[in-house]
C-alpha cells in the first residue's frame, strides 16, 4: 500500500543529537520537544516518499521496560507507537539491550505483510542490514535518516548506508527545531582578597573595644609600666 511508515532508535537519534549540539552522546545533556520532533519526522517522511504516514515507531530502553515520563508523552501522540527495550548499566554506562531486535522484527513483519511502500530507518545501527535487505526483497524502498555528525564524519553503519535506496541528514538547523543543548551552571565566581589598606580597616579593634583595653590597664592589680 502506499503509505509510509517510520522506524525511529531513539538512542541513535537522541544521542547523536547530544553529541551535536553539546558535544557529547548524554541525552542528559538536551531538551526535546517531543511533539515538535514527532510533527517534524511526520511531515519530511511524508514529504520524501510522496507517501501518507501509517505510523511512527519509537523504539527506546528503560530501566526495567516501564515507560518513563516521555515514553508516556509519546504514546498518547497519534499515530505514534511506543516499543521499549531495557536499559541496564556495565561499568558505569547505560546501554540498551533488545531495541535493535525488536526494531529488526517490526521492519521485516511490516514488509513481509506489505502494510507500506515505504520505510524509513532513523538509525546508525548495522545490525539492522538483515532486515533492511528483507524489506528491499519484498519490495519495499528504504530510506536511511542520520543525524549530522559532530565531527562530519559517519554516524551510521558504512553497510547501512550502501544498502539504502535513500540517504538523507537531518543537520544542525532540523534538529534544532526540537532540541536544545542545556546550559550547564556555570563557575562560582571566585572569593577576591580585600585590598592590604582595606584588611588594615577591617582588622583594626572597634572604639569599644579600644576603651575598654586602656581602663583594664590602669586598674588596681593592673601591671605598672616600667
Amino acid at each position: 500500500m502506499d503509505r509510509c511508515v517510520v522506524l525511529v532508535d531513539a538512542g541513535y537519534l537522541l544521542g547523536a543529537a547530544a553529541s551535536l549540539l553539546a558535544g557529547e552522546p548524554a541525552r542528559s545533556r538536551i531538551s526535546v520537544d517531543h511533539a515538535t520532533l514527532i510533527q517534524g519526522l511526520r511531515e519530511r517522511a511524508e514529504a520524501e516518499t510522496e507517501c501518507p504516514l501509517l505510523r511512527i515507531y519509537w523504539f527506546d530502553g528503560a530501566p526495567d521496560r516501564v515507560p518513563q515520563p516521555e515514553h508516556r508523552r509519546l504514546r498518547v501522540m497519534p499515530r505514534v507507537t511506543v516499543r521499549l527495550g531495557a536499559l541496564t548499566r556495565s561499568d558505569g554506562r547505560w546501554a540498551q539491550k533488545g531495541v535493535d531486535a525488536a526494531m529488526h522484527a517490526e521492519l521485516t513483519e511490516l514488509a513481509r505483510n506489505r502494510a507500506c511502500a515505504d520505510i524509513v530507518l532513523v538509525t546508525g545501527d548495522g545490525d539492522l542490514l538483515p532486515g533492511l535487505m528483507s524489506a528491499k526483497e519484498h519490495g519495499v524502498a528504504v530510506h536511511l535518516w542520520a543525524v549530522q555528525a559532530a565531527d562530519g564524519d559517519y554516524n551510521q553503519s558504512e553497510d547501512l548506508v550502501a544498502e539504502a535506496d535513500e540517504r538523507r541528514v537531518l543537520d544542525r538547523a532540523w534538529i534544532t527545531r526540537a532540541v536544545r543543548a542545556k546550559e550547564l551552571p556555570g563557575p562560582c565566581a571566585p572569593v577576591s582578597e580585600p585590598r592590604p589598606e582595606i584588611a588594615a580597616i577591617l582588622s583594626a579593634p572597634l572604639p569599644e573595644t579600644a576603651a575598654a583595653a586602656a581602663a583594664a590597664a590602669g586598674a588596681p592589680g593592673a601591671a605598672e609600666a616600667p
